[in-house]
């Protein structure tokens, strides 16, 4: 994946978390100068969920409430939740480094006090959150609340560590390789071209749109719009799907809260990634032959939907990606020309086949990764550290104030001001100053 050596002067390890809402996964590389650098996964953990409890609250999220969300532990706030679950995770990478590597404890204790953080979060997460985040990795044990300690750790949204994982593994191939330079309207060439990558994960959408060109050396990447992120990931369907089972399944015996959540559990592993054409009914195989309800639409284990009520189960997640994208393609300076499709919920065949579809009508081309979609996050996180391919971002807000503005005379506070009138060469009405 990295072709270039490392060109630090001492020995250090990368450690890469990514919380995810329901999955997680681990990254870790070891840097020894003059080497190549080689990614590699930590496999053996187990998942919770929780990630939802540190969303910010100026994201969309009309559709969902604090009671959605699974409760945290008695006597625990989001923040020491995030600490333990980062704890687990330190010592689920330490047991996996010292079993994987010869000599892995020796290993492990010459690299300790060297070990760099890149921890991932969602595209919305500002300030307060990456804060908090902060402040869990020194609960959670992966650094001292020192300078030196806080140097250690480094925040990436989930965006860009995608963006630095399609590089290495999709963009550098003849796909974008050979893209000629733009131009643009008025004949200046552009330094590359738009692409935006979307991180479709279990709670978070991302999506992030940068212009940059392969043909220079080295490759120029610069954010071209804002960053967006939607609450409309994977477990959404899911929990549409829950209230659609409940009202299917009314009245019957299989209606009872502990049954509806195990044909939830098959719904969610199973039909949901599977679902490919409305045309089709879709199943759910949760029991066995015994298992017959025909009111009810159950035969030999099996619930049969209706393959236009699943597919209205994606919708309004299919709809918030492409309201973001058209919001990042309006405002984005070079135009978009490649989307690529990445995160757990890329998996989905109808989800991909569906934006697919949108984008060829708009003659973009759109892919998502071959690999492991769920690890996408993590081994861009260690790149990014390995080498920074951004090098300008965009701001999410600007700051300041109108110097002068259009008077409008069917305003009552500007009439109340109609004094302060003056005529502005750059409007071809009077102006009135702030």
């Amino acid at each position: 994946m990295v072709k270039v050596p490392y060109r630090g002067s001492i020995r250090k390890l990368v450690l890469a978390f990514d919380v995810g809402t329901t999955y997680s996964a681990i990254s870790y590389c070891i840097l020894d100068p003059g080497e190549v650098p080689k990614i590699e996964p930590v496999t053996r953990y187990p998942a919770q969920e929780w990630k939802l409890h540190l969303r910010t609250r100026n994201l969309a999220a009309n559709h969902i409430t604090d009671d959605d969300i699974p409760p945290l532990p008695r006597g625990k706030n989001a923040v020491e939740v995030l600490g333990d679950f980062m704890q687990y995770l330190f010592r689920c990478a330490r047991s996996y480094i010292e079993e994987a590597h010869p000599s892995g404890s020796h290993l492990w204790r010459s690299l300790e006090n060297r070990i760099e953080f890149v921890l991932t979060h969602p595209n919305g997460w500002e300030g307060p959150q990456q804060k908090q985040i902060r402040l869990s990795a020194v609960l959670g044990g992966l650094v001292p609340s020192t300078e030196d300690g806080m140097a250690r750790v480094h925040l990436l949204t989930e965006g860009e560590a995608s963006l630095h994982y399609c590089v290495h593994n999709t963009l550098a191939s003849d796909t974008l390789s050979k893209t000629p330079i733009l131009a643009s309207d008025d004949g200046v060439r552009s330094p590359g071209q738009g692409v935006v990558v979307i991180d479709a994960g279990e709670g978070t959408i991302d999506l992030s749109a940068y212009s940059m060109s392969m043909t220079l050396s080295p490759t120029l990447i610069e954010e071209i719009a804002a960053a967006e992120c939607r609450l409309q990931g994977s477990v959404f369907v899911t929990r549409r799907a829950r209230g659609l089972l409940q009202e299917k399944l009314s009245g019957s015996r299989y209606g009872t809260p502990d049954v509806i959540q195990h044909i939830i559990d098959i719904f969610d592993s199973t039909t949901k990634l599977r679902f490919c054409n409305p045309e089709d009914p879709a199943y759910i195989k949760f029991g066995t032959i015994r298992d017959r309800d025909p009111q009810h639409d159950i035969r030999n284990g099996q619930l049969k939907l209706s393959g236009q009520d699943v597919a209205k189960l994606f919708e309004p997640s299919i709809s918030s990606i492409i309201e973001a994208f058209e919001t990042q393609r309006r405002a984005a300076g070079t135009p978009v020309t490649f989307v690529f499709f990445t995160g757990n919920f890329a998996a989905s065949d109808w989800m991909f086949s569906k934006l697919q579809a949108y984008f060829q009508s708009l003659g973009i081309g759109f892919s998502r990764p071959d690999n492991h979609c769920n690890k996408a996050i993590a081994d861009g996180a260690v790149l990014y550290f390995i080498n920074h391919l951004v090098s300008s971002r965009v701001s999410r807000f600007t700051y300041g104030t109108e110097c002068s503005v259009p008077f409008n005379p069917f305003d009552v506070e500007h009439r109340a001001r109609q004094k302060e009138v003056f005529r502005n060469t750059n409007f071809s009405n009077s102006s009135l100053r702030r």
